[in-house]
This record gives C-alpha cells, structure tokens and sequence, in this order.
C-alpha cells in the first residue's frame, strides 16, 4: 500500500475519533498499525504515530487498560529508536503515567512520572515548571497509596 493510502486512511480514523466514533476508530487505527508495520516499518515515525494515536484513542474512550497495553511497548519502542530524552518519548511517558493513573495503577503512575522527572532534568532547567509539575504529581500519587 502507498504512503498516500496510509496517510489518508490515518486522516479517515482519526476523524472517526474526533466525531466521537472511538470505536470504529480505534478498530481502524489497529489495522493500520499492522499496514503501517508491513508497509513502512516498525521504527517509521508514521508507523509509531499510529500507535500513539490509537493509545490516546483509547484512552479517550476510557479504555485505559487497553490504552497501557498499547502504550507500554509503544513507549519501549519510542526509546529504543529515539533516546530517552526525545520529545515524543517524554510525551508518551507522561501519557503512559496518565493512562496507569486513570486504570488504578497510581504507583506505575508514580514510577513512570519519576522515569519523566529523570529525563525532563537532563534536558531542562531544575526549575522550569514542566520540572515542578511533575514533581507534585509524583507527591499526589505516593500519597494516594
């Protein structure tokens, strides 16, 4: 399948989730996960596109579960191609962190926004606000145990 195909079924599933079709959304968004892989290749950035889109697909359904299944080795993937300090690897972790949170995991939350916290230091300021923030998300989640 070509690029242009891809791209344009990508547009098609996405605009299935902005009009509120998040499961026929989410159905399409698997499927192109798997073209995207045969076609482009894994570490393609439209294929890891793809991936984290259906993840925030799902996770906008509150299917959190099922959006950490797809986000944890999206986020492995994403640093092993990337580096730990990318910019789309720190979004996904703070993604991921999210997803735990709302799938009752606060101390895989905590885990993951202390990963975030590690990285976000090497590549900013210790006081910029993104820096802070972290820092009491990660206090709220210790304190919720």
């Amino acid at each position: 399948m070509s690029s242009e195909e891809l791209a344009v079924r990508t547009a098609a599933a996405e605009a299935k989730a902005h009009a509120g079709d998040f499961r026929g959304a989410a159905a399409e968004l698997r499927v192109l996960a798997k073209d995207h892989v045969r076609d482009v290749g894994a570490d393609d950035p439209r294929t890891l596109g793809v991936r984290l889109t259906l993840a925030k697909v799902l996770g906008t359904s509150k299917q959190f579960r099922k959006a950490v299944e797809v986000c944890t080795p999206l986020l492995g993937d994403l640093v092993r191609v990337h580096g730990p300090e990318h910019d789309d690897v720190l979004e996904t972790r703070q993604l991921l962190a999210n997803l735990r949170y709302q799938a009752g995991d606060a101390e895989g939350a905590a885990r993951e926004l202390e990963l975030l916290q590690s990285a976000l230091a090497r590549v900013l300021v210790p006081t910029h606000d993104r820096i802070t923030k972290v820092k009491r998300d990660i206090a709220f989640l210790k304190s919720a145990r």
